[in-house]
């Protein structure tokens, strides 16, 4: 016979048997691989070769790099652009669809679209819509307006408008989502308040939509960072980081130290120096946060 304590034991330890199993896959594919990039980010790591503790010298080594330098400028860049755009262009149009129209939910699903198709998909048929030669973009330009062909992805300054614009338009959909759930469950009552204090339609969503729903815009902006941060395939599908390193981002030059140098000790700082930055500008907007939702509430 079981005591009532050693019941009462067994009831308290069930749910942490039942999360064994979902927190597993967690530890073998996250957890332990980033704790050996961490010991490999000290080590010289190549293939074929014995590896050897060598400090921090892949991480002065990056320090004194030209390269590491344009790719981190870029990233940061790269990262607040994006960010903000697709922030703003999220919310414009969460503001827009939380009016009530008709053919709401039509809009709704129109808006969605960039983010229901595999991103790498998205852009290789933009890669080939933006082609000089055969690119149905130069040709509606060049057929129907009378203007030039234009090399959309050779100059570094049309390229980097070409990937930005590319990255907001494939991830302000998931910030529409965030921040129109947000503005769809403030209660009515609020707007019905202002408007009969006198508040227009401008004033009820600057005082009333605005302060509620900057929760929901910091948390968007958080994921965006994480996201942006580590953004691969927009750059790489479309430039590779060329010409000469003009579009380069952390995750390319990582993934060009790691699989086709074989510097994985290099490459795994560069991880670790992501990590730190993503970590970071994450508690940065979660300290504001937290201010804000409970700090100016006391």
């Amino acid at each position: 016979m079981l005591t009532t304590q050693t019941r009462l034991g067994l009831r308290r330890s069930v749910p942490i048997l039942l999360v064994i199993p979902a927190l597993l896959p967690l530890v073998l594919f996250i957890l332990l691989p980033a704790i050996q990039s961490i010991f490999m980010s000290f080590q010289s790591v190549t293939l074929g070769i014995p590896s050897e503790n060598v400090g921090i010298s892949n991480y002065r080594k990056l320090l004194e790099d030209d390269v590491f330098h344009i790719a981190f400028w870029h990233t940061i860049m790269f990262s607040f652009i994006t960010v903000t755009g697709e922030v703003l262009v999220g919310l414009m149009a969460a503001v827009l669809m939380s009016t009530r129209f008709k053919l709401e939910k039509l809009f709704i699903a129109l808006i969605m679209v960039p983010y229901a198709v595999s991103e790498v998909v998205a852009i290789i048929i933009w890669k080939y819509m933006l082609e000089p030669d055969v690119g149905i973009i130069n040709y509606v330009l060049v057929a129907f307006m009378g203007l030039p062909q234009i090399e959309w992805i050779t100059y570094p300054i049309q390229t980097w408008a070409v990937i930005i614009l590319l990255r907001v338009w494939v991830r302000f959909p998931f910030d529409f989502l965030i921040i129109y759930a947000s503005m769809v469950s403030i209660p009515e009552e609020l707007y019905e308040s202002a408007y009969l204090d006198g508040a227009s339609n401008w004033q009820a969503l600057i005082h009333v939509s605005f302060p509620l729903v900057t929760p929901a815009i910091m948390v968007a902006t958080i994921f965006g960072f994480v996201f942006a941060f580590r953004n691969f395939a927009t750059v790489w599908i479309l430039t590779t980081g060329g010409p000469i390193h003009r579009t380069e981002l952390l995750s390319t030059l990582l993934y060009k130290e790691a699989f086709q140098f074989w510097h994985f000790g290099v490459a795994s700082a560069i991880a670790i120096i992501m990590t730190a930055l993503t970590f970071l500008i994450a508690a940065y907007y979660l300290r504001n946060m937290y201010k804000q939702m409970f700090l100016s509430r006391a």
